[in-house]
C-alpha cells in the first residue's frame, strides 16, 4: 500500500467520519476510485475543484473545508490555477511572482481571504 499524503489522510478521516468508503466518495464526485486513491497517495494532483466537490459531496463545515485545504497545501509543491480569461491569468501570474519574491504579506492576505 502506498503512503498517504496529508491530503490523503484528511480525506480518509473525513470518509470515516461521514461513513463513506473510497468508491462511494469517488462516485459521488464523478471520479474513479483509482483516481481518488492516486490523489490520496500523491500520484495525482489536488485541485481546488476536487476540494470543492468533496466538500459538497460530504456536506463539510467551513472548518472541515479549511482543514482539507490546509492538508492539500501540505501535499503539493506546485499549484495550477485555471482561469477564464486573460485578465484572470494576468492577476494569477502577478500573484505568483509576488509569492516567489516574498513581497506579499501572507498573514494579511490570509486574513482577507478567510473573511470572504
Amino acid at each position: 500500500m502506498s503512503k498517504l499524503t496529508e491530503f490523503g489522510k484528511a480525506i480518509r478521516k473525513l470518509r470515516i467520519d461521514y461513513d463513506s468508503n473510497l468508491n462511494e466518495l469517488a462516485t459521488s464526485i464523478g471520479v474513479s476510485s483509482a483516481f481518488l486513491s492516486a490523489v490520496e497517495t500523491g500520484k495525482k494532483p489536488v485541485s481546488a475543484e476536487l476540494i470543492t466537490k468533496i466538500t459538497n459531496a460530504l456536506g463539510l463545515s467551513n472548518d472541515e473545508e479549511k482543514l482539507l485545504t490546509h492538508a492539500a497545501s501540505q501535499s503539493v509543491d506546485n499549484v495550477v490555477i485555471r482561469t477564464q480569461d486573460a485578465e484572470e491569468a494576468e492577476i494569477a501570474l502577478m500573484f505568483a511572482r509576488r509569492i516567489q519574491t516574498q513581497s506579499v504579506d501572507l498573514a494579511e492576505l490570509r486574513k482577507i481571504l478567510e473573511e470572504n
